[in-house]
């Protein structure tokens, strides 16, 4: 992952001053490489240890094999193409084109760099041990949750699709430990979302999130987290374009993993459900021709 990228997932958890050195650092990579580490200090308006600190936090060894690594990504930098959030007045289509395929290729590559395998395989062994899956996505969300029931329903789940707590919350009343809440979330911090965990755990069921990556309160009360990047999107964004993007990278990460660790068992499902598909386009083919 670049050095940006794990900055930006890091941002939610550092103190204030370290959240200052990481932010001159995301806004200034080029000056940055070529200064110290008291130098960085002064400019970002921190203290030298605070630099130190945030450095710690990274994956790099030192200060400098940060700023080595801060170079590497800048001489990629995409084909030195600047990364944008958003659009602006009066874009031609072609640079709207670019910045949505640089934003993508950067949401998609730092997400599988950041993926955690562990927690992934966790889910992969709780679903097939289930009979039963409640989602919950709100606004955005909803779409991720509704490309999930397509998926899994195909295989033979029972599957709910949820944006509203007062339909949510009854249904948790009455499941057993063989069902799951999969809540899905970009910011991880929505109240709608913490109140269903909380209610899940109350009754014994089992939560798991789909966050961007940090120690989001929804990832806090989940028994299974998984971490997309931070979407390179700003705050007062138009449409949820890279974080949708990274979701659904993941979940189909999941559900490739899924059926290939049940292969036997549902390969047959999907090749007889797909053809059934099949044969539904082609009667109607055949009637059009009649």
């Amino acid at each position: 992952m670049s050095v940006k990228g794990e900055l930006l997932n890091l941002l939610a958890e550092l103190s204030k001053s370290e959240r200052k050195v990481a932010n001159y650092i995301i806004a200034n990579p080029q000056i940055v490489v070529s200064m110290t580490v008291a130098q960085l200090a002064v400019a970002a308006k921190a203290s030298p240890a605070a630099v130190i600190r945030l450095v710690k936090h990274l994956k790099s060894v030192s200060y400098t094999t940060m700023k080595v690594e801060l170079a590497a990504d800048l001489s990629r930098d995409h084909s030195h193409t600047k990364i944008y959030a958003d659009i602006a007045a009066n874009e031609s289509l072609t640079d709207i084109e670019h910045k949505l395929l640089a934003n993508a290729q950067q949401t998609l590559q730092e997400t599988s760099d950041q993926i955690d395998q562990t927690e992934i395989k966790k889910l992969v062994s709780k679903l097939s041990n289930s009979q039963q899956i409640l989602l919950l996505g709100i606004g955005a969300s909803a779409l991720v949750a509704e490309n999930i029931s397509q998926k899994w329903s195909r295989l033979g789940y029972a599957i709910t699709v949820d944006n509203d707590l007062n339909l949510l919350l009854p249904k948790l009343v009455s499941l057993n430990s063989q069902s799951i809440l999969w809540i899905i979330s970009n910011s991880g911090e929505l109240p709608e979302t913490l109140i269903a965990a909380e209610t899940a755990h109350k009754f014994g069921v089992e939560v798991v999130s789909l966050t961007r990556f940090g120690k989001n309160r929804l990832f806090l009360a989940s028994d299974i987290g998984i971490h997309t990047s931070q979407p390179p999107e700003d705050k007062q964004r138009i449409a949820a374009t890279s974080s949708l993007l990274a979701q659904f990278m993941a979940i189909d990460l999941i559900f490739y993993y899924f059926v290939s660790q049940n292969f036997e068992r549902y390969s047959k499902i999907l090749a007889t459900s797909r053809q059934e598909v099949i044969d539904y386009h082609n009667r109607f083919k055949i009637e059009d021709q009649t």
